[in-house]
């Protein structure tokens, strides 16, 4: 399964890039790709997902943020699947055109 997690911490002030570099500390036993807006993840089970959450929240609560806003889109599949060849995938339909 692949996530796409953003994460706000709110009430942080403008500059928040410390405190997403805690958050994707989180990531670190995953396959994870950092973006301008978030952190693409592959992941084998909702429970994996559950630990990467509580270990951001768990980051973020320890940098003193009081307050959390998460975004989470999940792309879930019966097959594996990885980031790459889903950006394959699209690239060559780009190609064709």
């Amino acid at each position: 399964m692949i996530a796409d997690i953003t994460v706000v911490p709110i009430g942080s002030g403008t500059s928040l890039s410390s405190y997403i570099a805690e958050a994707v500390k989180a990531f670190e036993s995953y396959k994870h790709e950092i973006t301008a807006t978030g952190t693409i993840v592959e992941v084998e089970t909702f429970n994996d997902l559950s630990k990467i959450l509580n270990k951001i929240k768990d980051n973020l609560l320890k940098a003193g943020v009081k307050r959390i806003f998460f975004s989470i889109k999940i792309d879930y599949k019966t097959e594996a699947d990885t980031i790459e060849r889903k950006v394959k995938s699209v690239l060559a339909k780009l190609e064709k055109e």
